[in-house]
């Protein structure tokens, strides 16, 4: 057996911010080789905020919680029920008594994250084609959740039971640019609730999007922690990642990205005929911009998200998003007359 320890800063920030020592990762390590001895482990390149992420073999993937972030059970199996293997078949296996860190295991996703088919010479050579593909793809993704509502017992999360106070506090604390926007939602707000309340991944970026390598097909999200039932439409924010990607001056899209976006909203629509209806399609729009809001309106501090972002500082990539995502063309494109 070999092992690739972690060169990446990032798993020595995760134990910093949990309190944790290098002792306590060095059990990590040992837990995962004592549960699969004849096993390579490897650690993820791309590690989240709230967790640490290895590999085992080729097909497992093992992940460390601290009691803060830990994984809700119900919302892996229903995701799974849902989405089928487009979410990960998830179990718990137990808890490192030292660090108090859970742990659980997942079958691993096929593909590689979006993030890096970007840079894969594959993608460079034809990346309308794969981003055409993808966007149907996350079209038939999205269709799924609104022809399954099958997990509707499943209690409303911190966002769905706070939408309201939330829109709230952006409509009087967003830079004065935004506010609008979200004074006509909040008007609207119950156009919004009135859509079917699905089962929405709670962090759609492209570090999360599995794509298959050979074919640019969608694969699944991974990284569900954050996943809660919310209006349909309000994930749809994660189209523009496939869109576009921040640079150094801002979110910036590619040149073929207003005529993506047709193609997915053709393909959701034809998958979905009920969005050819003109006010069903109207709330699934403010539906998405509130979406926008919440995600890059609300700060993530640590976990929490409970604070709206002001300008500068800390909180730029997330204005970016919000001058981008809520630009007029967005919110109004060419697509509508093609239904």
């Amino acid at each position: 057996m070999s092992d690739e320890r972690p060169t990446d800063d990032s798993i020595d920030d995760f134990f910093i911010r949990c309190g944790l020592s290098t002792g306590d990762k060095i059990d990590c390590y040992n837990f995962v080789r004592r549960l699969y001895p004849n096993e390579k482990i490897t650690t993820a390149l791309c590690q989240g905020f709230c967790s640490m992420t290895v590999f085992v073999g080729a097909d497992i993937v093992v992940q460390f919680r601290p009691e803060a972030y830990q994984l809700d059970l119900c919302i892996a199996t229903a995701a799974r029920n849902i989405y089928g293997e487009m979410a990960p078949e998830t179990a718990y296996i137990g808890n490192i008594s030292s660090s108090g860190l859970h742990v659980y295991s997942m079958k691993r996703m096929h593909g590689v994250s979006f993030k890096t088919f970007r840079m894969c010479d594959i993608y460079l050579e034809r990346p309308t084609y794969y981003r055409a593909r993808l966007c149907k793809d996350f079209a038939v993704f999205l269709s799924t959740s609104w022809h399954n509502t099958s997990e509707q017992h499943i209690p409303l999360g911190q966002v769905g039971k706070s939408i309201n106070m939330r829109l709230n506090s952006l409509c009087s604390d967003l830079p004065n640019r935004f506010r609008a926007r979200a004074r006509e939602i909040l008007a609207k707000l119950s156009e919004i609730e009135s859509l079917p309340w699905i089962l929405t991944h709670g962090d759609i970026v492209a570090a999360n999007i599995m794509v298959d390598v050979s074919s640019g097909n969608l694969t699944g999200l991974v990284d569900w922690a954050e996943a809660e039932r919310l209006p349909f439409g309000i994930c749809l924010y994660g189209l523009e990642e496939i869109l576009g990607e921040m640079t150094e001056d801002g979110f910036g899209y590619y040149s073929d990205a207003e005529r993506l976006r047709t193609t997915f909203w053709l393909e959701l629509c034809n998958m979905i005929p009920r969005l050819q209806q003109e006010h069903v399609l109207e709330s699934v729009k403010l539906a998405r911009d509130l979406g926008v809001l919440l995600w890059h309106g609300i700060a993530f501090d640590d976990g929490a998200i409970n604070r709206v972002v002001q300008e500068g500082g800390r909180d730029v990539d997330e204005i970016h998003r919000l001058d981008a995502f809520l630009d007029l063309k967005t919110q109004n494109p060419d697509w509508i007359s093609k239904i």
